[in-house]
């Protein structure tokens, strides 16, 4: 097999849709599963996984008030990850219109709670929130009330 042949074809494994109930089988060689909207996508790394697992994403009912987009399921539920994966929300102009990057977070569910993961990144110019997840679970990102720009004033 030719080596643009076999990059395509591990492209191909790496990168993968899910639809709503469908999984993808990521590995310990590690791989990309991809919301079926194509918003949200989880970057498992090599070596998180011991063994083959079944990855689904779901678009599920947010929960979050301050939330400017869908919440996502990456299931299964719990599962602890040996090195964290990069959870990935990419979102439009129009959702991230008036914010400001330091506004925004992401939220891990953990045991009916909701809780900040502290190491997310914003790219307000590639309109892309992302962050480190040690854990399958629920994600959000939420405008963060405290630092609202309606709560004080804009500092640039």
């Amino acid at each position: 097999m030719n080596h643009i042949v076999k990059i395509a074809l591990a492209a191909a494994v790496l990168v993968t849709g899910c639809d709503e109930g469908e999984s993808t089988t990521v590995g310990s060689r590690g791989g990309m599963v991809v919301s079926a909207d194509g918003q949200f996508s989880i970057e498992i790394p090599e070596g998180a996984l011991e063994h083959d697992v079944d990855i689904t994403i779901e678009q599920v009912d947010c929960m979050q008030p301050n939330a400017i987009g869908p919440c996502y399921e990456v299931g299964p539920v719990g599962m602890p990850l040996l090195f964290p994966a990069e959870v990935v929300y990419e979102l439009d102009e129009e959702m991230m219109e008036g914010l400001r990057a330091e506004e925004l977070e992401v939220l891990v569910e953990r045991d009916h709670d909701w809780r900040p993961l502290p190491d997310h990144r914003v790219d307000m110019a590639d309109e892309v929130v992302t962050a480190s997840a040690v854990y399958l679970s629920s994600y959000a990102v939420v405008v963060n009330p405290g630092r609202s720009h309606d709560h004080g004033p804009q500092h640039d």
